[in-house]
């Protein structure tokens, strides 16, 4: 009841544009779609704000880094969207075809699309993934510069660096930038 009451008042009083879930790092760790959490979802989709779902190789446990768990709350609540920060790395392969099953899916790999087996992430953004793909810089662990730079370079088109750097984060956060 406490975490839905300050969830609801950072949206509605603080006008945060999201809700951040770290369900691995709780005292008591869990999956993303634990039906603890169900609740948390469910409100971030009542009030039109994105769920990030923070999840990768850094999780405590890595038994809780599961991509599918993020298919079944997708599933469950198909108008909410779905930030994957870190991309749950290293289940690159298991979070993009959740994010091609889930149109609802967003992922940001941010750090970890320069790791090993990250390029199946750039493959995507330049396909299917090009308006569920977000840019993510790490800091304070990546310096900012350098991740822009290295983003840059990573081999995405035009169009897929420019629907990372900004239109998707515009769309999903309702930021007003594009005009019309």
């Amino acid at each position: 009841d406490a975490a839905l009451a300050e969830a609801r008042r950072a949206v509605a009083d603080l006008g945060l544009r999201g809700v951040n879930l770290d369900a691995g790092f709780y005292a008591e760790p869990m999956r993303a779609d634990d039906d603890r959490l169900m609740p948390l979802y469910e409100l971030c989709q009542s009030l039109g704000v994105p769920a990030f779902v923070m999840s990768g190789p850094t999780t405590p446990d890595l038994r809780l880094n599961d991509p599918l768990a993020v298919d079944r709350v997708a599933r469950t609540s198909p108008n909410l969207p779905i930030v994957c920060c870190h991309g749950f790395y290293p289940h690159v392969d298991a979070m993009v075809t959740v994010a091609f099953r889930n149109e609802n899916v967003f992922v940001s790999p941010d750090m970890y699309t320069f790791a090993p087996g990250g390029r199946l992430y750039v493959e995507a953004a330049n396909g299917f993934l090009r308006d569920q793909f977000l840019f993510g810089s790490s800091f304070p662990f990546r310096p900012m510069r350098q991740g822009v730079e290295d983003f840059r370079n990573l081999g995405l088109s035009e169009e897929a660096l420019d629907h990372a750097f900004w239109r998707n984060a515009d769309r999903l956060l309702g930021l007003g930038l594009t005009a019309g």
